[in-house]
């Protein structure tokens, strides 16, 4: 009898964590039915390795699609500063190297991995493997004090500063800034490994978490005060030739 090989847990200080964020033209993908769906205007993607926070990638996009007004208001991205910019199937290699090897997070990742494998399957290459991260399941399971948990409302409770809300990179930075204080926050239930952090983002809302104390129902009765941050405070706005 052959026994197969039980795959050697990765330590959470070994991996690299790719986060994504993407600004679009409307609030669904485009290769589909129905009304405000769009394109992939802008992609950013900050790498989260051995704690050390950096901007690995970002690009301005021609959606190939006037961008509406309501996008304009909200991410200051115009049509004059997307002319002459690259579509996504020119910059889908480099990004596809950025991001392999590397852990997908976003905040909602749903909403960035379903516009990413949208535009790179358009684009007839093969778009990011594996499970994505999303920093509001995990902070739904690590801050369950923290009752609205938008970007912004979770950037707050670390302290994390985001000068560039509403743009690419400026929330992939945020975000991963917010992962590192998810991780310390995990790393004190005892979650070490990628293996485990993965089971504490599937959980459902109602199991109860492992490490929870005798005497307690689960986690997240437990309330505490805005926390002092494991994530640093502040991070530079790259200079940017758009």
């Amino acid at each position: 009898m052959t026994c197969s090989a039980v795959p050697t847990p990765v330590p959470l200080e070994r991996c690299r964590f790719a986060v994504v964020d993407v600004e679009t033209t409307g609030s669904a993908p485009a290769f589909g039915q129905g009304q405000g769906r769009g394109r992939v205007l802008e992609v950013a993607v900050a790498v989260l390795e051995g704690g050390t926070v950096h901007l690995a990638y970002e690009a301005l996009l021609d959606p190939g699609m006037p961008v509406p007004a309501a996008v304009v208001r909200l991410t200051g991205i115009t049509d004059l500063m997307v002319a002459g910019c690259p579509c996504f199937a020119d910059v889908a290699p480099a990004l596809g190297r950025v991001l392999e090897d590397g852990i997908f997070v976003a905040h909602n990742a749903r909403f960035d991995w379903g516009f990413l494998a949208g535009e790179y399957a358009a684009a007839g290459v093969p778009g990011p493997a594996g499970a994505p991260l999303c920093t509001i399941r995990l902070t739904r399971r690590l801050v369950p004090e923290l009752r609205h948990r938008r970007l912004e409302q979770v950037a707050a409770f670390f302290g994390v500063e985001n000068p560039a809300r509403h743009r690419a990179f400026g929330d992939a930075l945020a975000t991963a800034h917010i992962l590192r204080a998810l991780l310390g926050r995990a790393a004190e239930r005892g979650v070490g490994t990628l293996e485990e952090l993965r089971e504490l983002h599937d959980r459902t809302r109602h199991q109860k978490t492992r490490n929870a104390e005798p005497g307690t129902r689960n986690s997240s009765e437990c309330v505490t005060k805005r926390a002092t941050s494991h994530a640093c405070s502040a991070f530079r706005v790259p200079r940017s030739d758009f």
